[in-house]
């Protein structure tokens, strides 16, 4: 492929403006839905009747629970027991390395 050609091909998710569209777009509706649901008669369409405040939407608890789980992730991957594969073959003849531990994490997990 050119850089001709590059330049021209169909970009995934509509470009840069489209992943801004979905990064905006895409906590709005779950926002939405969220307040759509906690409403009454949880209609999707109707705007809800009020908006809570911070407090009922964010737990310093439910941080704690995020950032547990992103340090249980870190140390799975970053175990020494896992396979490496090698990728497809790079236009400079060389491979890159990608460490493959996904099923031995999870069985430790459980």
């Amino acid at each position: 492929m050119t850089s001709r050609e590059a330049s021209q091909a169909p970009l995934e998710f509509g470009g840069p403006l489209g992943v801004a569209a979905l990064l905006i777009l895409l906590p709005a509706t779950m926002f939405h839905l969220l307040l759509a649901a906690r409403s009454g008669p949880a209609r999707l369409l109707a705007l809800p009747a009020y908006l809570p405040g911070l407090e009922e939407l964010w737990s310093p608890w439910a941080l704690l629970l995020l950032f547990i789980w992103l340090g249980l992730q870190v140390a799975l991957y970053l175990l020494p027991a896992r396979k490496v594969a090698e990728g497809l073959e790079l236009k400079d003849k060389s491979r890159l390395r990608y460490p493959i531990n996904a099923s031995s994490s999870m069985r430790r997990l459980w």
